[in-house]
Parts: structure tokens; C-alpha cells; sequence
């Protein structure tokens, strides 16, 4: 085997012994900036990066009630476990509606959450399952494993064939 392919097979190894944190922990988190060049986390005395939830501007700040429309609808939140959304996986129940206010029912829920300054999602799926109350859905798990800004879009697909979305933004610590 040449020098060159045994480097090539021997590097992803090591770059995720060179990511594990100390502690035998996986730490995700990687110093880094934004399109603005703004620094959006800082290192401890540790090492490891915390996330600077107090001074992110790009984040929906969370509330029950809080809501957002697309083009065809409006999903709000009715309750969120925990509240409000933190590192790991969070329970979110969402009302959604058409413009004016009545119960949708029938949808296709997907919920696609994203870490914009790291330029990846989660490998874990959430589903989204209908609730006793009409237009109400519970979507669970909405993983957001590592600290920073998350951004999760809701592709909403109506029964009979329109469909939306929304985005909703949080930072985690």
C-alpha cells in the first residue's frame, strides 16, 4: 500500500481523536465566525467554546404564543418541553393555521433543523404527530445537540397539495 493511501485512510482517524474533548465527551463545538465576521462563541479556560446566546441577534426570542407566518399560514407555538428550547432534544407543540385564523388538519409536518455557522443539521428525524385539538401537532424530537444558533424550518405540506414553511431560530447554550 502506498504512503499516500494509508495517509488518506489514516486521516479521518485522526481528526476524530484530534475532536474529543478530554473528558471522553464528544464535543462538537469549534470556534468559529459568521459571514459578518462577528465572533459568535468564545473558548474557556478549558478550551471548549461556549455559545453567546446573550449577544446572538439573528434568534427568535421564545414564548408560548410565539408564532410565524409563510405564505399560506401561521404556526405558533402552544407549549415547548422544555421551555425554552435547549442543548439536546426538545418537545414542541404547534398550532398551525391557514391566513385567517382557521385550524389546518391533514398536513405533512417536516421539521429540518440547521446550524447556519457550522453549515450542518442533525442526524436525528423529528416526527410530527396530530394532537386531539384541531391544527395542533406535537414535533419531537427537535434534536439540537451542540450550543449555538439553530435555525428549524417547518416544510408544511397541506392535504391537498399547497405547501409552506416557516423558520423558526434559536440559540442554545
Amino acid at each position: 500500500m502506498s504512503t499516500l493511501l494509508r495517509l488518506a485512510l489514516a486521516l479521518p482517524f485522526a481528526l476524530a481523536l484530534a475532536c474529543d474533548s478530554k473528558d471522553g465527551e464528544d464535543d462538537h463545538s469549534h470556534e468559529h465566525e459568521t459571514d459578518t465576521g462577528h465572533e459568535t462563541g468564545h473558548e474557556t479556560d478549558t478550551g471548549h467554546e461556549e455559545s453567546d446566546c446573550a449577544a446572538e441577534t439573528r434568534d427568535d426570542e421564545f414564548s408560548i404564543g410565539l408564532s410565524k407566518s409563510g405564505e399560506i399560514l401561521t404556526v405558533s407555538f402552544v407549549a415547548a418541553d422544555p421551555a425554552p428550547p435547549i442543548k439536546g432534544d426538545n418537545t414542541w407543540t404547534l398550532a398551525i393555521a391557514d391566513v385567517e385564523g382557521q385550524p389546518l388538519s391533514n398536513l405533512t409536518i417536516t421539521a429540518v433543523p440547521w446550524m447556519p455557522d457550522h453549515d450542518h443539521g442533525t442526524p436525528v428525524e423529528a416526527t410530527a404527530t396530530a394532537t386531539e385539538n384541531p391544527g395542533e401537532f406535537v414535533v419531537t424530537p427537535v434534536n439540537l445537540f451542540m450550543s449555538g444558533l439553530w435555525e428549524v424550518t417547518l416544510d408544511i405540506e397541506l392535504q391537498d397539495g399547497p405547501s409552506d414553511q416557516v423558520v423558526f431560530a434559536f440559540c442554545v447554550e
